[in-house]
């Protein structure tokens, strides 16, 4: 394999394991029913855990 196609291949593994870490982060706040800090355009909002799940099941 080429270097591009090893850092492709990274870039790819990291990418999935931080979309990972990221619901199972909303799965506990959810489970608790407690609010996440997120940033939507430039604009810092809490919201609850449980509607970003949905946000992410619908993609």
């Amino acid at each position: 394999m080429s270097r591009k196609q090893d850092n492709a291949e990274l870039l790819n593994k990291i990418e999935a394991g931080l979309k990972l870490a990221i619901r199972k982060l909303y799965e506990q706040k959810a489970a608790n029913n407690e609010t996440a800090v997120i940033c939507v355009n430039g604009e810092i909002k809490r919201v609850p855990a449980r509607d970003l799940l949905k946000l992410q099941e619908g993609k």
